[in-house]
């Protein structure tokens, strides 16, 4: 029971970190967010959750990855200030999501990042994005792809942790 306890604690430091990365990107938010997924995956917490569904986010944060590999640091003014809108609105999307269905998650993370996206291009730090161009395009690619896998694996998680405590009392 100790090392499930371990195990437990663990992933839920691992999506703490993820949750500070999608805010503050040192490194890929998706990466912390993936290994808490798996090890809550290999304990009874989110058992029912299908090996197909592991597998695909795995296969999405090393997508995720290498779009980070190829990617120049920063953005063209030198700063990171749209990751706090893309993140927070990313997550916020997908708690959304996950309160109107557990189908809609992924829906949901999608949309609240093209909100976030939309917000930050309208303060005088993301100007330089136009909402309709090909630079709103490219900055959604490079930036919001990896909070959407990050913030859906992360409300995947909550969601999982929510159906077991829910079931087992």
């Amino acid at each position: 029971m100790e090392f499930s306890t371990f195990i437990f604690m663990s992933s839920i430091a691992c999506l703490l970190v993820a949750t500070v990365l999608l805010v503050k990107p040192w490194w890929v938010a998706a990466v912390p967010a993936y290994l808490g997924m798996l090890a809550l995956w290999f304990t009874p917490y989110m058992g029912a959750t299908p090996v197909r569904e592991v597998v695909s986010w795995g296969v999405a944060v090393i997508i995720v990855v290498g779009i980070r590999h190829l990617q120049p640091s920063g953005e063209p003014d030198g700063r990171n200030t749209g990751n706090v809108y893309v993140g927070l609105a990313s997550l916020a999307g997908g708690l959304l999501g996950m309160v109107i269905s557990l189908n809609f998650i992924l829906l949901g993370t999608i949309i609240g990042s093209a909100m976030g996206l939309l917000a930050y291009s309208r303060t005088p730090h993301g100007k330089w994005i136009k909402f309709p161009s090909s630079t709103f395009i490219q900055y959604f690619c490079a930036k919001c792809l990896p909070a959407i896998v990050a913030a859906a694996i992360i409300v995947s998680c909550i969601e999982g942790l929510q159906f077991y405590f829910m079931t087992t009392r």
